[in-house]
């Protein structure tokens, strides 16, 4: 073989290996989710994660609750209330398939935006229905709103159909806290489980 066909025969030969190569590492390698990929998925993680001040509420086995439960790992919070109607029951289940497929699935904690209905017994009948895992907080009103205030979650109560009964109005969002405690961001709704899926596998990064 004459030496410039070789020498050339080498050069593609090496240029397809180098090509080969980035294509294998794209797929091996994983890497973070781009900005414009996670607001498709309405994922919004903040480039600082921001500090919680400490609260004390009562989980649904009447243990206290308090920030540095959520530390030691990634946590989703999800704030709702027993007899929601329909927002609650398929959030929590959409939250149930999402992380019944994952290795290390982050906590999923329900905290009560109701808490003269849901006691913590209350609580423990709804909230481990969906997944036994789950967790539920309760607590006083006052510091209710002094952890949802901080994680940007509205709530309000509204009249229901029959007369003296209520509805609360409340934000949809899912909240991720990072192993640290912090707020590192967002979820909107609506949901599903594969975006959920996508963005907790991004939480490594």
């Amino acid at each position: 073989m004459e030496p410039g066909v070789r020498n050339t025969l080498l050069g593609i030969a090496a240029f397809i290996s180098v090509i080969l190569g980035l294509m294998l590492a794209s797929i091996i390698i994983p890497r973070p989710m781009s900005a414009e990929d996670a607001a498709k998925l309405g994922y919004y993680r903040f480039d600082e994660p921001r500090l919680i001040s400490g609260f004390v509420m009562t989980d649904h086995l009447g243990r206290r609750a308090e920030l540095s439960n959520l530390k030691g790992g990634w946590s989703l919070l999800f704030f709702g209330f027993t007899t929601c109607p329909d927002v609650c029951p398929t959030t929590l289940s959409v939250l149930n398939d999402a992380i019944s497929a994952l290795d290390d699935p982050p906590a999923v904690v329900m905290v009560s935006v109701d808490p003269d209905r849901d006691t913590p017994e209350r609580l423990a009948q709804y909230v481990p229905a969906f997944n036994p895992n789950f967790i539920g907080y309760t607590g006083t009103f006052e510091e209710t709103v002094k952890l949802a205030a901080q994680l940007n979650i509205a709530f309000g109560k509204v009249p229901g159909l029959v007369p003296g009964s209520y509805l609360v109005d409340h934000s949809a969002s899912l909240v991720l806290i990072d192993p640290d405690g912090r707020y590192a961001g967002f979820i909107k709704a609506p949901h599903n489980s594969s975006n959920i899926q996508r963005v907790i596998r991004d939480l490594s990064f």
